[in-house]
């Protein structure tokens, strides 16, 4: 995956944990994902899974759509 995108996934992410109040450690204890792992992937030093994405998404009450970086973004007038 490009790097840019793993660094703009790995700031989403760390925005909205930092947004929600929470932190990594409670949300890798709720996502099951090893702390030192979120860390990693916190710092783009390798990239979210698909489903990782999804259980950070519902452990922080947010849309997983949060997480994909506006160029693969789907927008109504693109939809139809």
């Amino acid at each position: 995956m490009d790097k840019h995108i793993i660094e703009w996934t790995a700031t989403a992410v760390s925005d909205a944990i930092k947004e929600s109040g929470r932190t990594k450690l409670s949300v890798s204890d709720e996502t099951g994902i090893p702390y030192p792992t979120l860390n990693r992937k916190l710092a783009a030093k390798s990239e979210f899974s698909f489903s990782e994405l999804l259980k950070v998404a519902e452990a922080l009450s947010v849309s997983p759509a949060a997480f994909t970086p506006p160029q693969f973004q789907v927008t109504a007038s693109h939809a139809a």
